[in-house]
């Protein structure tokens, strides 16, 4: 099945600057892109339009609480809004109906599965580190030690702070709406103790703006900060502000435990570089660039997301808005799901392997999840390799130590290390990627052609599986082989590729060639379907049907001079060994040959004859039944040409399938041929 794959990236675990994770682990990315730097968007405070003050709601301090005892918290206490019916707001592959709103200066998404961790949190770098003492989700405009102060501290010389929230649109300097209109929620913390709470005059005003995106865009809208101004407290003669050390970015809910998280840094636009490594905090006021009239964005990356697994809808047709929107699985799996998964393979850009995305729609058969780990084997500590800490792909439905399957279940939730069990690694289902190979684009295929009831397809035992009865074949085809290459000029050559046994089912092959493959040919016979796809250097081949070690099921036309490499054998999930097929060097002579093979029709046939002499040539089919004679006699030295027109002696037209040319006599030889239609 899956093998594991290592990953050269090591965690320099000092402080909290964490090395770059590139990518592994981290889905943030795939949601949103790296900020930006948007000038010309000005801060509105919500009480400057009256429209806004007027349907302004104030989170109170009486409502910020901590659980799970939910006492009263103006500290570090939590308040939620619920969105209203028709706002809704994907992030991280959940659309949500609701976000907790933090003293602290930042505010936290609903965890998908699993409670969310509303802790204590005024630790900044909190931002950049997946630990049980941060929230995950999260988006923070500027995440700090901050305190929501009221009126009882006046006498203290503080001044009364106010977090509230507005639906409503975008505007502009003067409150006219920006068009077109965009619906948004604003949360703003207005006049907060922000960073150090011994200092009274250190008071800032900034804005979380979420902008409503319509289902047919996946309900991902843009995010953006907004800052206003700083200090102004009446209630004391101080002026020093505390705006260093902050932080300000998004987060989601991948990474490693007491490791780097899943961010972006939103102090780094692009098109600087480091965003999702780089740990900087705030160090000037407006974080925005020193200005108010500019806003950072993350942009979101609109993608289709789906809630079931493997359903086999790789080319994400069905969703909002596409050509299968709505329609039965019978109308929305095609034949172009099977071929999106067989070009990524050959152009090596493999789906989208995020939760929900179209590696997850594609893999049929359930075999394909894993998660990114720094833990070893046996959960035991971290994995050095070399002094270094390294990040590994583990997968779930194989096991470790043996390469084999263990299970494959309906329900993404099941089979984490057992029954209802997880991974000490692995606290939610949006850290779980998912993989399609070319054998998923075969049971794609054999869907199609209505040997299978529905997908995914999960049943494996003797009398419900894919191979319907005969999982258990003595002589199942586990691996690939390769016949006699056939010259057949500029220096090309064609493989034939056989299974190694019987199929009665689906088989699905990828090969890697270092010679340059210049086309594949699928074999297709009366009960037996293959489809193939192939780049300069990689072949998949999918079969559907019945299929045995007699007949190719595909020919691979290769540019070679001596011999041709095969690698990264892949036969139903499992890895094989590497083989080396020699074919005919450019100064070898072919005692006979045909061309066009495979053909439609005639082919021409040639026989070299080192010396005059007696010879037949005839044409057999696979049972040794005479189909043709197309020569019987003397021959002189040299070439004999000859030409077969596809039939029968009778005169009608072969069927399609692979036949054996026979030459006896003074010189002896076979060539198969393939007959195709």
């Amino acid at each position: 099945m899956k093998r594991q794959v290592l990953v050269a990236t090591a965690l320099v675990l000092c402080s909290i600057a964490f090395g770059a994770m590139d990518g592994v682990a981290q889905q943030i990315f795939n949601q949103f892109r790296q900020p930006t730097l948007e000038v010309g968007r000005p801060y509105n405070d919500i009480d400057v339009c009256t429209i806004s003050r007027l349907n302004k709601q104030v989170l109170g301090p009486a409502q910020f609480t901590l659980p799970p005892t939910n006492v009263n918290d103006l500290d570090d206490g939590y308040s939620y809004i619920a969105f209203p019916p028709n706002f809704r707001f994907n992030f991280n592959g959940i659309a949500h109906q609701g976000i907790y709103v933090s003293v602290n200066g930042f505010a936290v998404f609903p965890a998908s599965t699993g409670a969310t961790k509303l802790v204590p949190a005024k630790q900044s770098a909190g931002l950049f580190t997946n630990s049980a003492s941060f929230p995950d989700n999260v988006l923070a405009p500027f995440w700090g030690d901050h305190r929501y102060r009221v009126a009882a501290d006046i006498a203290q010389g503080f001044m009364p702070s106010e977090i509230s929230y507005v639906f409503d649109v975008d505007r502009d300097a003067n409150c006219d709406t920006i068009r077109p209109a965009r619906p948004c929620l604003v949360i703003q913390w207005k006049n907060l103790n922000i960073n150090d709470q011994s200092v009274n005059s250190s008071v800032g005003n900034f804005q979380v703006r979420l902008y409503l995106a319509s289902a047919s865009e996946n309900f991902q809208g843009n995010i953006e900060f907004a800052y206003g101004q700083v200090g102004g407290n009446p209630n004391t003669s101080n002026s020093t502000v505390v705006t260093r050390g902050a932080t300000v970015g998004i987060k989601g809910d991948g990474g490693f435990p007491n490791g780097p998280s899943d961010f972006w840094n939103g102090l780094r636009w692009a098109p600087q570089t480091g965003a999702n490594s780089r740990t900087d905090s705030t160090s000037i006021w407006q974080p925005s660039g020193g200005r108010s009239d500019a806003v950072i964005r993350f942009t979101a990356i609109v993608r289709f997301t789906f809630d079931m697994w493997g359903m086999g809808d790789a080319d994400t047709s069905k969703g909002f808005g596409q050509r299968h929107n709505g329609m039965e699985q019978n109308r929305y799996v095609t034949v172009n799901d099977a071929r999106t998964i067989m070009r990524s393979i050959v152009t090596m850009r493999p789906l989208d392997s995020v939760w929900r995305r179209q590696a997850y729609q594609g893999d049929v058969n359930h075999t394909g999840r894993f998660y990114f780990t720094k833990l070893n084997r046996a959960f035991s500590g971290d994995s050095i390799v070399n002094g270094s800490l390294v990040i590994w792909r583990r997968t779930i439905d194989v096991d470790q130590f043996t390469g084999k399957l263990v299970r494959r279940d309906l329900y993404e939730g099941d089979g984490l290390y057992g029954v209802g069990g997880r991974a000490p690694d692995v606290s939610n289902l949006s850290q779980i990627y998912y993989e399609v190979t070319e054998y998923d684009a075969a049971f794609i295929m054999r869907y199609l052609s209505a040997r299978l009831p529905y997908l995914p397809w999960v049943r494996d035992d003797i009398t419900t599986g894919p191979n319907f009865g005969k999982a258990g074949e003595i002589n199942a085809a586990n691996n690939v082989d390769f016949g006699k290459p056939v010259a057949i000029g500029n220096g090309m050559y064609r493989i034939p590729v056989y299974v190694n046994g019987l199929v009665n089912d689906v088989f699905g092959v990828r090969l890697v060639s270092d010679a340059a493959i210049e086309g594949v040919t699928p074999v297709n016979g009366e009960t037996a379907s293959v489809t193939v796809d192939n780049s300069s250097n990689v072949v998949v081949i999918t079969g559907n049907g019945s299929f045995d070690r007699t007949m190719p099921v595909a020919y691979v036309t290769v540019s070679a001079d001596e011999a041709v490499n095969f690698t990264q054998v892949r036969f139903n999930e499992v890895e094989q060994r590497d083989v080396r097929v020699q074919v005919v060097t450019k100064d070898a002579v072919e005692t006979v040959s045909a061309f066009p093979n495979p053909t439609t029709g005639a082919s021409a046939i040639a026989i070299t004859m080192p010396n005059a002499g007696t010879v037949s040539v005839r044409v057999f089919d696979t049972y040794g039944n005479l189909v043709s004679t197309l020569f019987d006699g003397n021959a002189n030295a040299g070439t004999l040409s000859l030409n077969w027109n596809g039939m029968t002696e009778a005169g009608s037209f072969v069927a399609p399938g692979a036949y054996a040319i026979r030459v006896d006599g003074d010189v002896k030889a076979t060539q198969m041929i393939t007959v195709v239609r």
